[in-house]
């Protein structure tokens, strides 16, 4: 059945069915095969077969008034030119009418018509109901069935005579079953599917500037009622199936040629609708249920830009365009790669202008982001994927909610996390402390504050010593009990050992300052030991009392001293140093001798310089804390593997952290806000360097 189905739907097949019938009817009443050439016959016979060939062909492809136009003009011109074989004048005059009323319709109704309109503008609106008419009325069912009737009035009496009354009338039936024939249930291979042009048609693409990017002309009439961040979908003629629409947004407006474009970002599919879409018209999900799932699916109110030209593997660049302007500096995003999820983070942006045809411009921001790479859940850290994403990938801001961080616990120590995200960047304190930490940064940027932090989890199994000499740590540190790692009542006593020791020096008498050196060394290792041997872990180093600045320095000096001896005669110490404010224990070459004498000076950075290249052999790390890195020894500071920078202006430390962090990381160092700062190093859990808010509710 289905197969029989398919002959008699076919088009050709009933055109040929059709016509084989009317010859035969034709020779079984006339005796002859093809209708004689009288005028009254070519008329007659020319309207019934013009009307066979219409409905069954040309109907289906016959949609538009140049087709009436087409149609009408020829019968016109000949209606004329017959008016004398008219005995009735009237008729004439009202078949005259007619073709021509279609024939102005049809002009007017291409006449008014935009194509830079959108299909539910008022004037083509007028314009489809002025083309429906004039197609329903000019189609060949009905034009030509009114040359076969007019034709039939006109000679009737002549053709009555010539054949029977039955051979009139089957033919009359045999036009009257052509009639009802479906010319759209009918197929063929060329048949072209009926599209409906939907009311929220907004434009027509011209181009396609990438592979997920089309640029689209918008209808005059559609041009103020279109916004960046519209959904859209669309079917494009290249696509490779039909079964789906593209689904998108409205990435960018702008002006070209004093016309309205814009381009449509392809973000994902859609399948609903789809039989009435014409191809490569854009279409506005307007409808509330389709737009609320469309939006979620395609992940619109994350949605940061598309990654741009001059993108590596380690930076992207990326232009900004966010529903929401809320992105700043710091900020975790996510892009995929196959399917690999990647993240960025945020360093920098700039405004930027895109040059158009015409010497039209407009404008954009262009951002840049590091890449962290894919989350490692059972590390605790990112990984580097080792290659670039495509222009035009789209960019998402990073929501990180699905993912469950495991737990851990010391001597990992959270620092703080990635902004706005759960994820955190995790420090091995061990290592921290055994291949030495620097924290640095402006006054007011959280460097003590971390300080603190890191010092009360440090307690656990470490012996942490803060050498400060401004004061600040006994109070700083009050709840944690400090141990006052020098007696007080015993400063006079040093203080004139020291003295002493500086004059035996200046009498040149070695073996006198020989002897009062190992006294007090000596008093400062009995010191040392009874703190790191006793229960409480947290010892301050401070000398206010000390009224010479060289003798401080001494005093430090040998103090490090008496530390170091002690690791080194007791395997298996964990000992951290904390210097506050370190540009005044172990200053930069440059700056030797601005506390006072500049022997001591010296010997103590020597010794610290010591402890920096080989304290770890020997469990003693330090924990180095400054305002500028110009001002601290580089011996020390360059042992420091692991780094966290704060907020800082000055371009000597831009320059030295540019080895640690990367030049394009540096740029962003002015702008951290407090208690945000850039980590890196050996004893952080991700290998790459990135921003992260340290900030926390202090106990």
């Amino acid at each position: 059945m289905d197969k029989l189905k398919f002959y008699i739907t076919n088009r050709f097949i009933l055109l040929i069915i059709s016509v084989i019938l009317f010859v035969g009817i034709h020779y079984l009443f006339t005796g002859s095969i093809l209708p004689d050439t009288t005028t009254k016959n070519i008329w007659f016979y020319s309207g019934l077969f013009m009307l066979f060939f219409s409905i069954l062909f040309i109907e289906p492809y016959y949609s538009s008034p140049k087709n009436v136009i087409t149609n009408s003009i020829p019968l016109l011109l000949v209606y004329v030119s017959v008016k004398k074989s008219f005995t009735h004048n009237g008729l004439w005059v009202t078949t005259i009418s007619i073709i021509g009323l279609l024939l102005i319709v049809s002009i007017v109704a291409i006449a008014i018509s935009s194509d830079n309109e959108s299909p539910d503008s008022t004037r083509n609106k007028i314009s489809a109901t002025l083309k429906n008419i004039a197609v329903f009325f000019g189609r060949g069912k009905i034009i030509y069935s009114f040359v076969f009737i007019s034709v039939l009035i006109l000679y009737k009496a002549e053709i009555l005579t010539e054949v029977s009354d039955t051979y009139l009338f089957t033919m009359i039936i045999l036009w009257g079953l052509v009639l009802i024939i479906d010319s759209q249930s009918l197929h063929n291979s060329f048949r072209r599917e009926k599209r409906q042009l939907y009311s929220n048609a907004i434009g027509e693409i011209f181009g396609v500037q990438s592979k997920k990017i089309f640029l689209a002309k918008l209808f005059e009439d559609k041009g103020k009622s279109i916004r960046k961040f519209d959904i859209v979908k669309f079917k494009y003629s290249m696509q490779d199936s039909d079964e789906y629409a593209i689904a998108g947004i409205v990435f960018d407006t702008y002006l070209l040629n004093q016309e309205k474009w814009v381009k449509v970002l392809q973000l994902g599919t859609a399948e609903k609708d789809l039989v009435n879409y014409s191809k490569n018209i854009v279409y506005k999900v307007t409808e509330k249920e389709e737009l609320k799932s469309l939006t979620t699916e395609l992940n619109v109110e994350n949605f940061v830009g598309v990654v741009i030209e001059k993108s590596t593997i380690g930076t992207i660049r990326f232009e900004y365009s966010k529903k929401t302007d809320d992105i700043q500096e710091g900020d975790l995003l996510e892009l995929k790669i196959g399917k690999r999820r990647l993240f960025y983070q945020v360093i920098s942006g700039s405004t930027e202008y895109e040059k158009l045809e015409s010497k039209n411009e407009t404008g954009f921001i262009e951002g840049e982001a590091i890449q962290l790479g894919e989350w490692q859940n059972d590390l605790l850290s990112f990984q580097k994927f080792g290659w670039v994403p495509a222009i035009n990938t789209p960019i998402f801001k990073a929501d990180t909610s699905n993912i469950q961080v495991q737990e851990y616990t010391y001597p990992d120590f959270k620092l703080g996390t990635i902004p706005n995200t759960q994820l955190p960047s995790v420090i091995n304190l061990h290592e921290a402390v055994s291949h030495h930490l620097a924290l640095l940064g402006v006054t007011g940027s959280g460097k003590s504050f971390l300080a603190r932090e890191v010092i009360k989890s440090l307690l656990t199994d470490t012996n942490v010593i803060c050498i400060d000499f401004t004061g600040e740590y006994k109070k700083d540190l009050e709840a944690l009990k400090p141990s006052e790692l020098i007696k007080v009542d015993g400063l006079d006593a040093l203080e004139e050992n020291f003295a002493e020791k500086h004059r035996k020096a200046l009498n040149r008498q070695p073996d006198e300052e020989l002897k009062l050196k190992k006294q007090i060394q000596g008093k400062l290792d009995e010191y040392v030991k009874h703190f790191i041997e006793g229960e409480n872990n947290l010892g301050l180093f401070e000398l206010p009392a000390l009224s010479n600045t060289s003798f401080i320095i001494e005093f430090t000096q040998f103090f490090i001293e008496s530390v170091f001896n002690y690791a080194k005669s007791n395997e298996g110490s964990r000992i951290c140093l904390v210097l506050e404010e370190a540009h005044t224990i172990v200053p930069e070459t440059n700056f030797l001798g601005d506390l006072g004498d500049y022997g001591s000076t010296k010997a103590l950075v020597n010794k610290m310089s010591q402890i920096a290249l080989q304290g770890r052999k020997y469990g003693v790390g330090l924990m180095v804390i400054a305002q500028r890195t110009a001002n601290v020894s580089k011996t020390v500071l360059t042992q420091c593997n692991s780094i966290v920078c704060f907020q800082a202006f000055d371009e000597t430390s831009f320059t030295f952290l540019g080895n640690y962090i990367g030049k394009d990381l540096v740029q962003a160092l002015p702008n951290l806000k407090r208690y945000h700062a850039i980590v890196t190093g050996k004893a952080i859990r991700s290998n790459v360097p990135m921003i992260v808010n340290l900030e926390r509710n202090e106990e």
